[in-house]
């Protein structure tokens, strides 16, 4: 099975960062000289994806600028004799083909909205990847998250893939969290929990929304109703109908999440990612420890 598409969300309002995500998408807040949603684009095609479906805002142009060629920039570098600045600008909209799907403000809300927005672009797929622009799965050795969750999805024969993370049992209670049943090795999904009694979670496995998906999920959409305690169309909800007779594997990632969709998190990003460079972390070392 070869999985050439991937669909990433970066139509939210990011109202944690206000004022700033009033003119800025969250996705395009910076973990060191890269916009976070760069990260999730770069580990995608590790895993030999060929097309990103960017859902977007109505108006909202930032990413078709950072994934197109700037004739302008192109044009300063030369003047100001600094091409060698150039190619990384190039790989940027050499490295994937792009598509932009507008979410309009007129349409209903909630997460399963970006899926059904893309069901042209991914009918007639095997199968492809749905992740969030503002979280990202951080391994140290440099590896692929999404080749990890497609060998698990493919060595599952499961007809969709979610990813999960073990949390302590005090915080279950915040989260989506799944009830799976163990068979040949594997877990699978029965349901997600959302936000269960403290003491009441049916596992330890935490929903980080991150998928993978056969376009049989569209029955399952159809199917569903709006969530009539959040008044929202939830992808969880469609995954619990699909689940209902379909496998869906859950893949407990063993990576570091990085969830840059607020203020403490976007910053631990950043000081991990930082980490990684000697020197950088030297110079903050010793900047944190005068203050």
């Amino acid at each position: 099975m070869k999985i050439k598409k991937a669909v990433i969300t970066a139509a939210g309002y990011g109202t944690r960062f206000f004022p700033l995500t009033k003119t800025i998408q969250k996705e395009m807040l910076p973990i060191l000289d890269r916009p976070i949603i760069d990260y999730v684009v770069n580990d995608c095609l590790m895993a030999g994806v060929e097309e990103i479906i960017f859902i977007v805002k109505e108006n909202d142009t930032q990413l078709q600028h950072f994934y197109s060629e700037s004739l302008q920039v192109k044009a300063y570098l030369e003047r100001m004799g600094k091409m060698d600045k150039y190619p990384e600008l190039e790989k940027l909209h050499q490295k994937a083909k792009f598509t932009f799907v507008t979410q309009k403000s007129t349409e209903a809300y909630g997460t399963s909205i970006p899926l059904k927005l893309v069901k042209d672009n991914v009918k007639d797929e095997d199968a492809f990847i749905m992740f969030m622009g503002d979280d990202y799965i951080y391994n140290p050795d440099g590896s692929s998250e999404t080749v990890k969750m497609i060998k698990h999805f493919e060595d599952s024969g499961a007809q969709a893939l979610g990813t999960f993370i073990k949390r302590p049992k005090e915080l279950l209670h915040k989260y989506g969290v799944a009830r799976v049943r163990n068979e040949n090795n594997f877990q699978f999904l029965i349901d997600i929990i959302e936000k269960p009694n403290e003491g009441e979670a049916p596992s330890d496995l935490v929903n980080i929304s991150k998928y993978i998906f056969t376009p049989d999920i569209y029955d399952s959409l159809d199917a569903q109703i709006i969530n009539p305690i959040q008044n929202e169309w939830l992808i969880t909800d469609t995954l619990t109908i699909f689940a209902e007779d379909h496998d869906v594997v859950v893949f407990p990632t063993q990576g570091e999440y990085l969830d840059g969709g607020y203020l403490e998190g976007w910053l631990k990003a950043n000081l991990l990612l930082a980490s990684t460079d000697t020197q950088l972390l030297n110079n903050l070392k010793e900047y944190i420890n005068s203050l």
